[in-house]
Order: structure tokens, then C-alpha cells, then sequence
């Protein structure tokens, strides 16, 4: 059936239909194609309120670009499987709906001018602290989102979150609480502790082929090849399409003025004296300047007359030094006096904080390097972003050679890419750059490539390459035989009795109470892994320690008997008084947030 929609996907029907999808994505973007088909295929109903299964799909596809944006090479890719990303999605979905549901009944509501003030104050979409629309859009297109489409999530979110705003701003903490918290800190312990290696006991257990035969048998569900395929694949890089972009002069000559704005601007050193104006008149100002300039013509150092007269503490015993500025700093009328000065001139200007004598102390200016020592670098970076433009529009072509084919020899012809190999991999993924990308993984094991033996959609590695993969074999999983696991299973065996016996050690020792024991006083929480240990242990009655044995992360066992718990210092300073205060009322506004979204949801009509 594949095959027969790839023969007649040249038809004028499917052209016709093609060209209204482009067209309607070139003006609107996605929500305008997703509303013309106004999909009623109903996944679930939140107190009457539908869910569709379009809003599940781009959900999943919004998680999908999210985990990889944020763990990359990283992320699992068993978390990429369609089915737990729809499942999460259409949850989220579900919580959302009881919420906005929620929200519109309280009577809330988000205008258009709140939505707008929120996403030019936010962090991420700024540059120098103004508002970037380039990163703002980039963003969002990472996203799979429109800008229209990211706007009404957003404002939906602000919607969801002002009642979960109420009730974090209702909480308060006692006195009590935080007294509570500081005991439960400041407490140490007095314990002893008897240590057994597992890697000693180890070293002298021994195991017979019957006993190893008999684990295998019981176990033989834990000994399985996991299932692993073989990859085809093509690789095309910005860098094939080098060669095929041409730089013009016209284009060299913008990039090196760009490249001349770019730098730094020209600098001057200045001194000032400031005769502020806020508390006397222009004229009394105008006296003093006169003086000053007056004593300057006499000899009168500079410095000394701005540790004299100026009102800028902040300069006035620094000799008025306001060191480099460039143009555009200081504000308009000191700028333009400033920069018609030459150096060591000194020059009167009036400015919003009053009256100032501008000195020149030094001027310096970038070092323009010539277009002739510019051109070859220019050149290899104008022709590094072309053919990064040329491989992005090739995305398309490329998308559509893997579709219309069930082999990659035609992407490999076209692009003139040689048809690479993979070594097997599991659903974890392998070893190389291609293998152990999440997007490959997932594509790997898609219904598509492994089941239906076509080509992957096209997957972006990063910014200069992309791949399509083809499977060239599949292993299923299968069960190891005894002889292939042997060496794995006498390791397993000999740990599982030496630690069996080291227990019954711990247990001879906690009864006969004959071993040497190491003491600890006053331990504080935290302080290493056996403390941590005997901090979970309950307190000790009255001349009745308390001893349990505990497992170690190296597997090591401890036999801890616990003596005595100790309040320390309960002594707070204001820093320590407030983080615990921060601490417990977040802790409690999470509790009571996630228990009111419970009890909303649980009461909610909801039909999956």
C-alpha cells in the first residue's frame, strides 16, 4: 500500500493539494492548516471540554524537540518512543484543561497587552537586555510552534498559574516550624560501626558448575542478546556544498563594512569636574565655573581643583577621572562637546545634572585591518554560511529523494555521498556520532524503517549535517546460551553467597557483640555515607542502643549500633532563619499546589 501512495503521488490531484498545504503554511503557519481540517477525532473530554487528537500529536512533538534540546546526546531514546510521548502529552493535557477549566470559573482571565509585557521582560528572548525577535522567534520554532499558537500557550499558562500564585502567596511559616527544621539540622549523633568487604569475602568464596548451571536455569530471562539493527545511511554536509557557492565582490565589500561597524568605536579618556545645579541656579553654577577656569589659567592643577569643587563623589578624588567612554555614554550635550575636543583641551557643557569642565585626557582608535588582510577570511566564512544555506534548502529535496524511494542510492547520486554502514545497535543506542544519536535510535526503531523497510525522514544532526538511515539488518532479541554467560553468571553467583555470608557475619557479630568496633561522637548530618546511614535509624531508648546492618553503595555491609542523638546548637542568624523560612514555605506551597491540582482533577468528568 506504501508503494501504491508513492506511484501516484506524482498525480495532478496530489499536486493540487500539496500546493494548498504550502501555500496555507507560507501565510499562516501550522494552527491555520490544523483549524481548515477541523479534525473532530476526539481523544478525551475534560467537564466537557474536548481534547483532539491533533492538539496529543503536537503535544508529543513539542516534548520530543524539548528532551532533545535539553539532553542531546544524552537522552535515552527509550523516552523518544512515540507511545509514552502521546501518553504523556495527552496527561498534560488533561491537567491543563482542569486547570484553565478552573480558572475561567474563578472569573480569571489574561489580556493580549499582559502576554506581550511577559515575553519582552523574559531573560531568554533578550540580547544586551532588549528584546531579540530573532531569538524569540528561533525559539519557538524549536519548538514546533507558531508564533501565534506559541502566544496562546503562553497565555494560557499565565491563566493556569495565577490561582497556583494564590495559594503560594497564602502560605506562612510559625515559629515552630522553623524551630523544628533547625533541631532536626542541628543534630548529631554518636554511633559505632563494624565494616565487612564484600571484596575480601569474595575473594575467598567458591562456586561449583552445578551451582552456576542452576542460577542459569532460574534466571535465564536475565541472560538475553537485546534485540539490535544494522544501519545504510547517508550523510550530507554543508561542507558538500562548498564548492558549489559562489562569493561576490559585492558581498565581500558588505561583510568587511560589516565587519568595520563591528568593532570597537573610537575612545576617549575624560576628567570633569561636575557643578551640580540641583540646589543652586545656573548662575551661581556659572560663577563657580568661572572660578575654577580661572585658577586652571593661574597653574591650579586639575585634580586639585576636582577634589575641591566637584560634586561627583565618585570622581572627585580620582582627579574627575572618568576613564574611556565611547560615544553615546555620557548623554548627548557631554558627548558632543567631548568628542569636538582635542586632547588636553578643557571644555565647559550643561547637562540634565548641572554644569561640567570637560578635560581630554587621551584618544584612541580601533585598528582597522585592510579589506586585501580581510578578504580570505571573510571569503571562507561567507562561503561557510551559503553552503549551510544551501544544505538547509536542500532539506526539502532531500526529504522528498527519501520518500519517493525505498533505497538511498538516489540521495547518494544526487548529492554525490557515499553509503555508509553501522555496526549493530540496541535500542540504548552505539558508540559513534550517527549510532548514538536519540533522533537515529528512534528512527532506527521506528515502524517505518524496521518493520516497513523505508527510508527515515530526513534527521538534523546539528546546524552542517543530516542523515537518512535505512535498515540493512535486524537481530531480535534472543536467549544466550549457558556456555556465553558462564564467566557473568559465576560472578553473579560468588557476590550473591559472599554476601549471604557476610550477612550471617553481621548477624553472628550483632548477637555475640565480639567484634572490634569503631566509635563516632557527635557525627553531623551528612557527614559521610555510614552517618547518613545511622541518621535513618530510630532514636535509642534509655541504655538501649539501637544496631541494624546496613548495605553500602560499594556493597559492603555495616553493622551500626546507634548510641546517642544529640541536639546541637540551635543558635540561628537571620541569613539561616530566613533560608529555612524560604524553605519550608516553598515546600508548602508545592504540597498544597499539587494537592489542590489532585482534588480538581479527581473531581473532574473526565472520559479518555
Amino acid at each position: 500500500m506504501l508503494q501504491d501512495i508513492r506511484d501516484k503521488s506524482q498525480g495532478i490531484v496530489v499536486k493540487i493539494i500539496v500546493g494548498f498545504i504550502v501555500v496555507t503554511f507560507a501565510l499562516f503557519g501550522v494552527d491555520a492548516l490544523v483549524q481548515s481540517f477541523g479534525s473532530s477525532d476526539k481523544v478525551a473530554e475534560v467537564d466537557g471540554v474536548d481534547i483532539s487528537r491533533t492538539q496529543m500529536l503536537q503535544g508529543a512533538e513539542t516534548q520530543r524537540r524539548q528532551l532533545i534540546s535539553m539532553m542531546g546526546g544524552q537522552i535515552n531514546p527509550a523516552l523518544l518512543e512515540d507511545n509514552l510521548l502521546q501518553r504523556r502529552a495527552l496527561d498534560e493535557l488533561i491537567q491543563r484543561a482542569v486547570l484553565s477549566n478552573q480558572a475561567k470559573e474563578l472569573g480569571l482571565g489574561v489580556s493580549d497587552a499582559q502576554v506581550n509585557a511577559y515575553l519582552l521582560q523574559a531573560e531568554q528572548f533578550q540580547t544586551n537586555g532588549q528584546f531579540d525577535e530573532n531569538k524569540y522567534l528561533n525559539f519557538i520554532r524549536s519548538l514546533g510552534f507558531t508564533p501565534l499558537a506559541f502566544k496562546e500557550r503562553i497565555k494560557q499558562d499565565v491563566l493556569i498559574q495565577q490561582p497556583r500564585n494564590a495559594i503560594a502567596g497564602s502560605e506562612f511559616v510559625l515559629p515552630y516550624q522553623v524551630e523544628g527544621v533547625s533541631k532536626l539540622q542541628s543534630q548529631t549523633r554518636s554511633y559505632d560501626y563494624v565494616s565487612f568487604s564484600l571484596a575480601d569475602e569474595s575473594e575467598i568464596t567458591s562456586v561449583t558448575d552445578e551451582e552456576l548451571k542452576a542460577y542459569y536455569d532460574e534466571n535465564k530471562d536475565s541472560f538475553k542478546t537485546p534485540e539490535q539493527v544494522k544501519l545504510n545511511y547517508v550523510v550530507i554536509s554543508s561542507s558538500d556544498f562548498y564548492n558549489k557557492v559562489n562569493v561576490t565582490d559585492t558581498e565581500l565589500q558588505d561583510a568587511y563594512q560589516a565587519f568595520i561597524s563591528s568593532l570597537s568605536k573610537e575612545e576617549r579618556s575624560a576628567s570633569h569636574i561636575l557643578i551640580d545645579t540641583s540646589e543652586r541656579s545656573d548662575e551661581e553654577a556659572q560663577a563657580l565655573i568661572d572660578e575654577i577656569q580661572a585658577k586652571l589659567k593661574s597653574g591650579a592643577s586639575f585634580a586639585d581643583m576636582a577634589a575641591e569643587y566637584s560634586d561627583d563623589i565618585g570622581s572627585k578624588n580620582d582627579a574627575g577621572n572618568l576613564g574611556y567612554v565611547e560615544q553615546g555614554t555620557m548623554g548627548d550635550e557631554f558627548d558632543k562637546v567631548l568628542f569636538s575636543m582635542k586632547k588636553g583641551d578643557v571644555e565647559q557643557a550643561k547637562t540634565q545634572y548641572g554644569y561640567h569642565l570637560i578635560k581630554l585626557d587621551d584618544i584612541t582608535k580601533p585598528d582597522v585591518p585592510s579589506f586585501a588582510s580581510k578578504k580570505a577570511e571573510l571569503e571562507e566564512s561567507l562561503r561557510q554560511d551559503k553552503a549551510r544555506d544551501a544544505l538547509l534548502t536542500a532539506h526539502e529535496d532531500i526529504t522528498d529523494l527519501a520518500y519517493a524511494s525505498d533505497k538511498l542510492d538516489a540521495i547518494s547520486k544526487e548529492y554525490g555521498v557515499d553509503i555508509l554502514q553501522s555496526a549493530y545497535f540496541g535500542r540504548e543506542g552505539g558508540t559513534d556520532e550517527i549510532t548514538s544519536n536519540p533522533a537515529v535510535i528512534a528512527a532506527a526503531y521506528d515502524v517505518t524503517v524496521l518493520e516497513d523497510g523505508q527510508n527515515s525522514s530526513l534527521i538534523e544532526l546539528n546546524d552542517d549535517q543530516v542523515v537518512v538511515v535505512h535498515l540493512n539488518d535486524h537481530k531480535p532479541e534472543s536467549f544466550q546460551t549457558y556456555d556465553e554467560t558462564k564467566e557473568q553468571v559465576a560472578s553473579i553467583v560468588v557476590q550473591k553467597k559472599a554476601l549471604e555470608s557476610l550477612k550471617a557475619k553481621a548477624e553472628k557479630v550483632k548477637e555475640s557483640n565480639s567484634a572490634s568496633w569503631t566509635s563516632v561522637e557527635a557525627a553531623k548530618r551528612g557527614q559521610d555515607e555510614i552517618t547518613s546511614l545511622a541518621f535513618a535509624l530510630p532514636h535509642p531508648e534509655a541504655n538501649a542502643p539501637v544496631e541494624s546492618i546496613e548495605n553500602l553503595s560499594n556493597g559492603d555491609l555495616v553493622l551500626i549500633r546507634l548510641n546517642e542523638v544529640s541536639v546541637g546548637d540551635l543558635t540561628l542568624s537571620d541569613d539561616q532563619k530566613l533560608a529555612y523560612e524560604r524553605y519550608l514555605n516553598q515546600t508548602q506551597a508545592s504540597l498544597n499546589t499539587q494537592a489542590q491540582q489532585n482534588l480538581l482533577k479527581n473531581n473532574a468528568e473526565i472520559e479518555r
